[in-house]
Parts: C-alpha cells; sequence; structure tokens
C-alpha cells in the first residue's frame, strides 16, 4: 500500500473516532517557555491596512485570547483540530479553504471593520499551511496576521 495512502487511512479512522475535548480554561502563559526570536519582527501584529500580512508573537495572542477579542482560525487539518487547538478558535483546513471561503470571508470582513484581529495559526514554524491561507487572504484584500510559532509555540508555552 502507498505509504501516504496509508497515512490518509490511518488518519481518518482516528478522526471519525475522536470527539472534540472538553473545553479547558486557558492557562496562564509560562514566560520562560515562551521561545524567543532571536530575530527582530519584520512587521508588528498591528493592523496597519486593507491586505496586509503581520506576524503575530505569541505573548500578543494570548492577550488577545484573554479578552476574546480576537478571530483566530487553526488551517490545521479537523483530526489535529478535534485534538486541541487554541481557544477560540475555528477550525478552517487549508484543503477546505474554497468550500468554507463565503462564509469566513463575511466573518473576516467584520472582523476587519472592527479593527478585530484576525489571527491564522499552523502546526509549528515548518508548516506552511497558514502562510498559504494568509497570503490567499490578502489577495482578497483582507488583513491578517500568522501565529509565529504555530499552535507547536502555544502548546509548550502553555504547559
Amino acid at each position: 500500500m502507498n505509504p501516504g495512502l496509508a497515512t490518509a487511512v490511518a488518519l481518518g479512522l482516528l478522526s471519525a473516532s475522536c470527539s472534540e475535548p472538553p473545553k479547558k480554561p486557558v492557562p496562564p502563559l509560562d514566560p520562560s517557555k515562551v521561545i524567543k526570536d532571536d530575530k527582530p519582527p519584520v512587521e508588528t501584529a498591528v493592523i496597519s491596512k486593507p491586505g496586509s500580512l503581520t506576524r503575530m508573537p505569541l505573548g500578543d495572542l494570548y492577550q488577545l485570547v484573554q479578552k476574546n477579542a480576537a478571530l483566530i482560525y487553526d488551517v490545521r487539518p479537523a483530526f489535529y483540530y478535534k485534538l486541541s487547538h487554541i481557544p477560540g478558535a475555528k477550525n478552517w483546513p487549508k484543503t477546505g479553504f474554497e468550500g468554507q471561503l463565503a462564509q469566513r470571508e463575511t466573518e473576516i470582513r467584520a472582523a476587519n471593520t472592527d479593527n478585530t484581529p484576525v489571527v491564522l495559526y499552523c502546526t509549528d514554524l515548518a508548516c506552511p499551511d497558514a502562510i498559504t491561507v494568509a497570503t490567499a487572504l490578502v489577495e482578497r484584500g483582507h488583513t491578517v496576521s500568522v501565529l509565529q510559532g504555530g499552535y507547536e509555540a502555544w502548546k509548550i508555552a502553555a504547559q
């Protein structure tokens, strides 16, 4: 059997048997576990103009999550979202981008109008999915941010 097909079948079986974990309160962020990026950010997470892409530092997202003040999209496959995700995040897998675009675009437009940050994340620094979806949204005139370090950074900092 093709190894890629075997993985897809296994993930499909696992995702079919997984239910969403119970909601937990957002744990405090341990600053000592935040991975420091020695490079200065290219742009800040401040919304600057329509159709722009910025990087969202982990600490900034944590504060927004505490206040329920951001529109957050987890672009990882639904299987990973069901296992765990950032509180308040909505699942919008990259593979389902086109199918959910109309609904999500309405949410994003409203968030941009209200100056509510729109943040996308995927697995980690090596995962290109958040950048791919964010770039497609920016090309459509939306202002979005991508979480630096992805879900892995969030998970490490929240332990």
